[in-house]
């Protein structure tokens, strides 16, 4: 990841591609030329941020990659802040030999393993119950193809100051890795990694979702076992 994060932040850009991905905030396809390599990345530079009615900021696309990094989990390709064409904004590696969730139910695609794919899916909404953002939206699920490993993108409307769990997004598993991360994060630490990025009613109403999910998990546990909550 850090390998990645370099070439993001320091790589020449090669190509800049402004109508090629579409989308509601017109993101840009970026061809990075990294000397050795060349790697393809997502520019976002819409930065509307709360207070704003409407907020969309590439700022939350950052916050929730550092959040994973905090937590020890890899759920999130790599985005960095980089100034691209005179904007600020945030570069995501663009993901290559991946599909959309929606397409592979589109085209019935099945994973090897089936208990591993339903398991990372649901454990994905433990990460978007605590940034507050869109449950299991199958345009921003991503499945690797070589190995059907799963990452979500697209938080920029997350973090909302909400002092509940995400409605609707019913919590029945989580990985090991991710609930050993909820159970070590801290308040300080969380502010200081966050705070570039989120202000402080929405990493205070982070900090308690946290702690919810902590309960929730650990309930969890308790009814049907470990084994059959942690992954």
């Amino acid at each position: 990841m850090q390998a990645l994060e370099k070439v993001l932040r320091e790589a020449k850009v090669e190509n800049i591609e402004k109508e090629k991905l579409g989308g509601r905030t017109g993101p840009w396809l970026i061809t990075l030329d990294g000397g050795t390599v060349k790697q393809r990345a997502v520019f976002r530079h819409v930065d509307r941020r709360r207070p704003q009615p409407t907020p969309d900021s590439y700022k939350y696309d950052i916050a929730a990659y550092e959040l994973t990094k905090l937590l020890g989990v890899e759920l999130i390709p790599p985005v960095v802040e980089r100034v691209i064409g005179g904007r600020d904004g945030s570069l995501q590696v663009f993901l290559e030999n991946c599909i959309r969730e929606k397409d592979r139910k589109r085209k019935r695609l099945e994973p090897p393993d089936l208990k591993a794919f339903s398991n990372a899916l649901e454990g994905i909404k433990v990460f978007e119950s605590l940034t507050y953002d869109e449950c299991q939206d199958a345009d921003d699920l991503w499945i690797h193809m070589e190995d059907w490993r799963v990452c979500r993108v697209d938080f920029s409307e997350a973090f909302a100051p909400a002092s509940e769990l995400l409605p609707g997004c019913d919590i029945t598993v989580c990985s090991r890795k991710l609930y050993e991360g909820l159970l070590k994060l801290d308040e300080g630490t969380v502010k200081s990694a966050l705070k570039t990025y989120l202000n402080e009613q929405e990493i205070g109403m982070l900090l308690i979702r946290k702690g919810l999910l902590v309960k929730k998990i650990k309930a969890l546990i308790g009814e049907k076992g470990e084994d059959a909550v942690l992954f």
